[in-house]
C-alpha cells in the first residue's frame, strides 16, 4: 500500500507542472503581443470562449472517466478479494 506522502508528493509535482504550463502559455503570448499585437488581443478576447465551448466536452470526459473506473473496479474486485486473503 502507498503511503499517504506519496499522494501529497504527486499532488504537489502536479501543481508544479500546472504552473509551469500557465507560465509558458504566459510568456508566449507576451511574445506574440510583441510581434503581432492585434492576434495577440483577439487570442486573450477568444481563449476564454473556447473554454466556455468545450466545457461541456470536459465534463463528459470526466462522466465517462469515471464510469469507466467503476467498471474496472468491479472486475477488479474479486481479484482483490482474492489477494487479501
Amino acid at each position: 500500500m502507498r503511503s499517504p506522502s506519496y499522494h501529497s508528493d504527486r499532488s504537489r509535482r502536479r501543481r508544479a507542472a500546472r504552473r509551469e504550463g500557465a507560465m509558458m502559455k504566459f510568456l508566449l503570448w507576451c511574445i506574440l503581443l510583441v510581434l503581432c499585437w492585434p492576434l495577440a488581443l483577439v487570442a486573450l478576447v477568444l481563449y476564454p470562449l473556447v473554454w466556455l465551448l468545450l466545457l461541456p466536452f470536459r465534463v463528459v470526459g470526466i462522466a465517462v472517466g469515471g464510469a469507466l473506473e467503476l467498471v474496472s473496479a468491479v472486475i477488479f474486485l474479486p481479484v482483490r478479494l482474492i489477494r487479501a486473503i
